[in-house]
């Protein structure tokens, strides 16, 4: 694959991408969906430049994920440590869309944009102000920050290059004994990359992408699908994005008969397959939040009908932003490949004959989690799922900083007592600076499943379990 003793080298990685590796930095061509995972795989130098092409996407994968390259490049390459800056390059209206994209996804959207959502959508005004203006304390304070310890904005961390076809744009600068590296765009899918000698990029998809891992899942049997009295969950993956062995996480749940998906990881219409069920005969899609992890945009749109969308309005609003560039459409028309649903924190609502109450979780952008109540006969059953939230360590460092007003605090310190468990907890345990703790419920004796990691968990308490892909946890029959 790469060229021994060349000052370029291609990797081929899939037919979708192709990596470029130079002495002054690292160029990916096509950028389709869990990509870093892929190059964890084989193994390659991790890029700092995009290059989207004029194909945005193709069987229902999009070629502009670039998330979680942006996050490799601020974590663990530390590139903005190194005061660089992560490049993209696409046509000149493409760029536009995306850097939308970007900020809502890895900054969140602001006040003033989250206060306008319900207007713009048409909704009566519902959204709490002092909830928003809570939730936008905490994702400042988590937002990546510059030495000053303001926090960066975008264009401070990202620059958007436009490129058209027949341009050419310089992507390195020469450096002491090093040429200088270009890129031109011959056409809409083929690029020459120049680092002292030529190399052609030709992108040409002629099948489905495929993840790195194997998706896993049991089949549902008729008599499960006949069920109109079973609450189940199905988890069809519970690692996160820098996991390559594992998918994101995705719950699917079985409720009363009807079919509630919480979250849309990659690959979820070859998840859905796996089951023998589709995207459009899913009653319910619930969206957490908008990082890649949880939302691949083009897996949440169906082939025959709308999505019925299930989320809070300035979610939803990121969603469309997250859609306009991969379609190359506009708001509405984004909006017209769904059937939206506002939900609010902590307003409880039935749905399919089960009350559902979504709460804020503290994270780096807006995001939900949720308590689900199922009726069993004369009895209910009760679930609980944290989203994406922090540790009691974060959120003691949070409250010490005076970000949590004394009610929020409250709030996130009881969100699941020892007392009165529900009968089965999905908790976050993906560790770091915005995600939860293993060791906060090693002393809670609830039926406990770790989710959100890719860490093999070990001698966990009595009825606390790792959440594997493909499990299917019954509630109630």
């Amino acid at each position: 694959m790469a060229q021994a003793n060349a000052l370029i080298s291609r990797y081929p990685i899939t037919e979708s991408s192709q990596l470029f590796s130079t002495p002054q930095g690292n160029i990916l061509i096509g950028c389709p969906p869990e990509i870093l995972k892929v190059m964890m795989t084989e193994h390659v130098p991790m890029p700092d430049s995009i290059v989207i092409p004029g194909t945005l996407h193709k069987f229902n994968s999009s070629l502009a994920c670039l998330e979680f390259p942006l996050y490799h490049f601020i974590f663990i390459q530390q590139g903005l440590a190194r005061q660089r800056k992560f490049k993209v390059f696409a046509k000149k209206k493409i760029c536009k869309k995306l850097k939308e994209m970007l900020r809502v996804t890895v900054l969140g959207p602001n006040y003033d944009e989250i206060m306008k959502v319900e207007a713009n959508l048409g909704l009566a005004s519902k959204l709490s102000k002092k909830k928003i203006k809570q939730v936008m304390a905490e994702t400042e304070f988590l937002a990546p920050k510059k030495p000053d310890g303001k926090p960066y904005k975008l264009e401070e961390m990202i620059e958007f290059i436009p490129l058209e076809i027949g341009d050419k744009k310089t992507v390195y600068k020469s450096f002491e004994n090093y040429p200088e590296v270009s890129i031109d765009r011959l056409n809409e899918d083929d690029f020459t990359v120049t680092c002292g000698k030529k190399l052609k990029s030709s992108l040409k998809i002629t099948k489905p992408l495929e993840p790195v891992y194997k998706i896993k899942g049991v089949g549902i049997s008729k008599k499960e699908l006949a069920s109109n009295t079973e609450f189940s969950v199905r988890c069809l993956g519970a690692s996160e994005g820098f996991d390559p062995t594992q998918p994101a996480n995705g719950f699917l749940f079985h409720i009363n008969g009807k079919w509630v998906l919480w979250d849309c990881p990659a690959y979820l219409h070859r998840h859905i397959d796996k089951l023998g069920l589709s995207l459009e005969s899913l009653d319910a899609v619930f969206i957490s939040h908008v990082h890649e992890d949880h939302l691949d945009i083009m897996e949440s749109i169906g082939n025959s009908k709308k999505t019925e969308i299930y989320t809070s309005p300035e979610i939803y609003h990121c969603m469309l932003l997250k859609l306009m560039p991969i379609l190359d459409c506009t708001y509405k028309q984004a909006q017209s490949y769904y059937n939206f649903h506002p939900i609010y924190a902590d307003k409880p609502f039935t749905l399919f004959g089960a009350s559902f109450e979504v709460f804020y979780s503290s994270h780096a952008i807006p995001a939900l989690g949720l308590r689900l109540e199922v009726k069993n006969g004369k009895q209910s059953s009760n679930f609980y799922l944290s989203g994406d939230t922090l540790s009691k360590r974060m959120i003691e460092a949070l409250n010490k900083a005076g970000v949590y007003s004394k009610a929020r605090y409250e709030e996130l310190t009881k969100t699941l007592p020892a007392t009165a468990c529900p009968n089965y907890s999905f908790v976050d345990a993906g560790s770091g600076s915005i995600h939860g703790d293993p060791e906060d419920y090693a002393d809670n004796p609830c039926n406990i499943f770790y989710m959100h990691t890719g860490k093999n968990l070990q001698n966990l308490p009595p009825n606390h379990t790792l959440l594997q892909a493909g499990q299917r946890v019954v509630i109630h029959k």
